[in-house]
C-alpha cells in the first residue's frame, strides 16, 4: 500500500466509522466457556461465564489469557507492558476517551484512569514510566505519570496547534528515563519533542526542516538515540548532545523502522528491501540488504535490544496474507520464513504491530486478521531453527498494538472489537502470560516447561502437526493426549512408553481414536508423566 492509498484508506475508515448507526444494540452473553486448567491435581474443566457478544463476535476463552477488558464503542490505540506485569493502554474515536491502567492481579478492571481525546501510549519496560500524547483538536498534550499512582500526571505539557499525522507518536525508553513524542502543525515539518522524564519542559523541540510530516519513532533502552521518520527521511537524534547523529534519506515513506538497545543498528524499508545499518563511530553505513522476492511490501521490523535478532513483515497489495521474516543480525540469509495461510482478502490481513524480547528469543505478531478468521491475531512466535509458533491468541476483531515484556513473561494487546475494515465500534484489551519465564500465574495458566513441551509445528495445521518435546528423566514413563475444547480426551498418541529418548516427537493428524478426522477448531497437547505435565494450545484448520 502506498503512502497515497493508505492516507486515503485510513481516513475513510475514520468516516465509516464516525457514520456507525447510533442505535448499537446493548451486548448479549456468550455460553459458558469451558476450558483446561492445569492444577496440582492435574487438568480438570472450567466453566466459566461468557463474555460480552458484539455482532456476533465474541472472544475466545483462552488459559492463558490473564485477563480481558471490553470497551462497547471507544476502540483501543496502544497498549504496553511495564513493571510488575502492569499495562498501560490508549483509547481514540469514540467514548470514553481514556488512558487506562491495569493490574496484572485486577481481573481486567483498570487500576485508574484518565480522559481526554485521542490517545497515544507507552511505558518504560523496566521502571513505571507512563506516557501519552492526547491530540485534542487545538494541540497536541504530552502527558507522563509515574506508576502505579492514581491517575493524578507528574506533569503535562501542551503544544498548541500541533498535531499527530502517524501512529506510534509517542515512545518511553526502556529504563524510564526519556519520553519522545512526534507531531507537527498542520502542513510543516516534522518536531521532535524530547522530554526526561523527571520534568515538564522539553530537552528540545527540534525540527526536520526541509524533511516533511512525521510518521514514525522509536527510542533505544537508555533513551540516549531516537530513530523518527519525517515522510522518506530517517534521523537519528542525540539527546547528551541535542544534535542529529545522522540523516538517512529512505528514498520512500513507510513505518517500518526500528533501533537496537545500543543505538547502533537501525532497520528501515519499504519496497523492495529492508536495510540494515550499523554506526561506524561516523555515521550509518549499510550492513545488507534483504529482498523477499515478488510483489511483498514492508510493513514492520523489530530489532532485539542485544542487537542479534531482526524481524520483519511483508504484505501483499491483495492483503490476503504476510510473510514473518527471522534474521540473525550478521546475516542477510534468513533463519526462517513464514507465511500465514491465505484468506479471500475481502478484509485485509497485515501485520500493525510488532514487538520482541531483549535476548530476541521470542516475538509477538498483532495483525488484522482475515475475513475467514483462519488466523489468530495475536502470535507468539520462538526463534528457533525453523518457523516455531510458541502459542497465538485469537481476538475477536483486529490488532492495532501488541507488547511484550523484555523478559517475555508476559505480553498485552489491543484493538478493534471487529476487524478494521468491517463497519463497526468497541474494543478490547488483553494480559497474556506467556510462561515463558515460569513467573508465578495464580492458577491461570500452567507455565511452559522447556524441558518437557518443545513446540507442536506446524501450529495451526490442516494435515498434520509434529509434537516436539524432551524429557530430562528419559526412565519416565510419557503419555501424549489430545483433549478438545470441551476438556474430552479424543486421541492419545503414545500412551505409557516406557523409555523415551531425551528429544523426541510424535505426529498427530487431526484423527480421534476411531482415526476420524476431527472438525477444525481449537485442541489441547497434554504431555504428562508421572511427576508432570505440560499442556499447549494447537489449532486444526478445516
Amino acid at each position: 500500500m502506498n503512502l497515497k492509498s493508505r492516507n486515503v484508506y485510513l481516513v475513510g475508515l475514520v468516516l465509516l466509522l464516525c457514520f456507525v448507526a447510533l442505535g448499537v444494540s446493548s451486548p448479549s452473553k456468550e455460553g459458558d466457556a469451558t476450558f483446561i486448567r492445569i492444577t496440582e491435581n492435574g487438568p480438570i474443566l472450567v466453566h466459566e461465564p461468557g463474555l460480552p457478544v458484539y455482532n456476533g463476535t465474541s472472544m475466545t476463552d483462552d488459559p492463558a489469557v490473564i485477563w480481558s477488558y471490553n470497551l462497547i464503542d471507544a476502540i483501543y490505540n496502544t497498549t504496553s507492558n511495564t513493571v510488575d506485569g502492569y499495562v498501560f493502554a490508549g483509547t481514540y474515536l469514540n467514548n470514553p476517551w481514556e488512558v487506562e491502567l491495569f493490574a496484572p492481579t485486577g481481573g481486567g478492571t483498570p487500576e485508574w484512569v484518565y480522559g481526554g481525546t485521542e490517545f497515544f501510549t507507552d511505558a518504560g519496560d523496566n521502571a513505571f514510566t507512563l506516557a501519552a500524547v492526547d491530540d485534542d483538536g487545538s494541540g497536541v498534550n504530552i502527558i507522563k505519570w509515574t506508576g502505579p499512582g492514581n491517575g493524578t500526571p507528574d506533569w503535562t505539557t501542551s503544544f498548541p496547534g500541533y498535531g499527530i499525522s502517524s501512529y506510534g507518536p509517542c515512545v518511553v525508553s526502556d529504563d524510564g528515563s526519556t519520553i519522545a513524542a512526534i507531531a507537527a502543525p498542520a502542513g510543516t515539518d516534522a518536531h521532535l519533542l524530547l522530554f526526561d522524564a523527571d520534568s515538564g519542559n522539553p530537552l528540545i523541540d527540534y525540527t526536520a526542516t526541509g524533511c516533511g510530516f512525521p510518521r514514525y519513532v522509536k527510542i533505544n533502552a537508555d533513551g540516549r538515540y531516537t530513530a523518527f521518520i519525517a515522510l522518506a527521511t530517517l534521523i537519528v537524534f542525540d539527546r547528551d548532545s541535542l544534535n542529529v547523529r545522522d540523516q538517512i534519506a529512505m528514498g520512500a515513506s513507510n513505518s517500518a523502522l526500528d533501533i537496537s538497545g545500543d543505538g547502533d543498528l537501525v532497520a528501515y524499508g519499504w519496497y523492495p528491501s529492508l536495510i540494515l545499518m550499523e554506526w561506524n563511530g561516523t555515521s550509518y553505513q549499510n550492513l545488507w540488504s534483504y529482498t523477499v522476492g515478488g510483489d511483498y511490501y514492508l510493513s514492520k521490523i523489530a530489532i532485539s535490544n542485544d542487537g542479534s535478532t531482526i524481524v520483519s513483515c511483508w504484505y501483499v497489495p491483495p492483503h490476503n496474507t504476510f510473510k514473518v521474516v527471522v534474521h540473525d543480525v550478521g546475516s542477510s540469509t534468513p533463519l526462517w520464513i513464514y507465511d500465514y495461510p491465505v484468506s479471500s482478502g475481502t478484509y485485509q490481513e497485515v501485520c500493525f504491530d510488532i514487538d520482541i524480547t531483549d535476548d530476541g528469543s521470542y516475538f509477538i505478531i498483532g495483525s488484522w486478521g482475515d475475513d475467514a478468521n483462519i488466523n489468530p491475531e495475536v502470535h507468539i512466535f520462538q526463534r528457533d531453527a525453523t518457523p516455531h509458533i510458541y502459542y497465538t491468541v485469537d481476538m475477536p476483531g483486529s490488532m492495532f498494538s501488541v507488547d511484550i515484556s523484555n523478559d517475555g513473561s508476559y505480553a498485552t494487546a489491543a484493538g478493534k472489537h471487529v476487524h478494521a475494515n468491517a463497519l463497526g465500534r468497541g474494543g478490547d484489551v488483553v494480559l497474556i502470560n506467556t510462561g515463558i519465564t515460569g513467573v508465578e500465574t495464580n492458577n491461570v495458566t500452567e507455565p511452559r516447561q522447556p524441558s518437557s513441551l518443545i513446540a507442536c509445528f506446524p501450529n495451526p495445521f490442516t494435515q498434520s502437526t509434529d509434537i516436539r518435546y524432551q524429557m530430562t528423566d528419559s526412565s519416565e514413563g510419557i503419555r501424549v493426549n489430545i483433549y478438545d475444547a470441551s476438556g474430552r480426551l479424543v486421541k492419545s498418541l503414545n500412551e505409557h512408553a516406557s523409555v523415551i529418548d531425551s528429544q523426541s516427537s510424535v505426529s498427530w493428524d487431526g484423527t480421534d481414536s476411531s482415526n476420524r478426522q476431527l472438525p477444525g477448531g481449537v485442541y489441547f497437547v497434554r504431555l504428562e508423566t508421572e511427576n508432570s505435565g505440560v499442556t499447549e494450545k494447537i489449532v486444526k484448520l478445516e
